[in-house]
């Protein structure tokens, strides 16, 4: 299944956890905030990145937009 990452750069605070669990999803970006490396993924890591986000700055929604928990 494809899930689609919904970041809000306003509430990330740079922690990193979400690119150290999947490096292929997320990264920092220059200005130390997460930036997302796609829109659409069907990697379990990038579900697990977004639970470990201490901000809460990550969403994970399926392809009905239902919010994945």
């Amino acid at each position: 299944m494809a899930y689609r990452i919904i970041i809000d750069r306003d509430l990330c605070s740079g922690f990193g956890a979400c690119a150290d669990i999947d490096p292929g999803t997320f990264a920092l970006g220059d200005d130390g905030i997460v930036v997302g490396l796609a829109e659409t993924t069907d990697r379990a890591e990038a579900l697990e990145a977004a639970r470990a986000c201490p901000m809460a700055a990550i969403r994970v929604v399926d392809e009905a937009g239902v919010a994945v928990p």
